[in-house]
This record gives structure tokens, C-alpha cells and sequence, in this order.
């Protein structure tokens, strides 16, 4: 595990990635060796909490969506090229895609409840907005 430390070191300041902060659990496989190697003054190890299984559950299922919905339909040819699908899908997660906390509406969305006086459909034509190609689309009524 010193070496694979170190080896992640290396790869980010190659790559020019500032590593303020590492996040890992109480896994016997993390010495303090491991955790020497980030320690930082304005950083360093954060360890999850013991017993605390609710810890991850929220960043494991939000990866888990990615991967499903978006990363396992392209082939990453770089860094860029993958910080680029990874920056699409979360400005399309967090304007568009609708969350079952928010009663199903997109966030941007959660606080305006389409109301109409006389019970009519609204009027208007449909648009649709794509991300990465068009493999994730939002369809929206356009104004009347």
C-alpha cells in the first residue's frame, strides 16, 4: 500500500492534480504509513466513520447512477476526455434529472409547481434538451 501511495502521488502531480484531501475507511490495509504519505496541513486523511454504514451510501449510489446512466456507454481516450462526460453528467444531474427527495421535480424546479386556473393542458410545443450526444435527453414543454 506505500507504493500504491506513492504511485498515486506521482500520477497526480503529473497530471496536475492537487490531492488535499483522501477519504478511506478503517480497512487494516490503510497503515499509517498509507496515511503519511497525504498528510497535509490544509488536508490530509479523512476517515469515514466506524459503524456508520450511511457514510458512503449517498456518493456510492450517486457513483453508481454515473456509471450506469452515462460512463459504461463511452470508451475515455484521456483525462480531459472523461472530466469532460463526467462535468456533462452532473450539470444535467443537478438541473434536469428529476430526484425522488424533491417529489420527482428537477431542483431548479422543486420550489415552482405548475398551476392552471381551469384545469386546461398546457399549451406550448415539446423541446428537447440533450447531454453528450443526445444519450441523455430531457423533454420540456416550450412557453405558448
Amino acid at each position: 500500500m506505500q507504493q500504491q501511495s506513492r504511485n498515486v502521488k506521482m500520477w497526480a502531480e503529473e497530471q496536475g492534480i492537487d490531492v488535499r484531501f483522501l477519504i478511506h475507511d478503517h480497512d487494516v490495509k490503510f497503515t499509517e504509513a498509507f496515511n503519511e504519505a497525504f498528510k497535509r496541513e490544509d488536508g490530509g486523511v479523512v476517515k469515514t466513520p466506524i459503524m456508520a454504514p450511511i457514510a458512503n451510501c449517498f456518493i456510492e449510489s450517486w457513483i453508481g447512477s454515473m456509471k450506469r446512466e452515462c460512463l459504461i456507454h463511452f470508451w475515455c481516450w484521456s483525462t480531459e476526455h472523461l472530466d469532460h462526460i463526467v462535468a456533462e453528467y452532473v450539470r444535467y444531474h443537478n438541473t434536469h434529472r428529476p430526484h425522488q427527495g424533491l417529489g420527482n421535480v428537477p431542483i431548479p424546479e422543486r420550489d415552482k409547481e405548475l398551476k392552471f386556473q381551469d384545469n386546461t393542458e398546457p399549451i406550448g410545443k415539446i423541446g428537447c434538451q440533450q447531454w453528450l450526444g443526445g444519450l441523455i435527453k430531457s423533454y420540456h414543454r416550450e412557453a405558448a
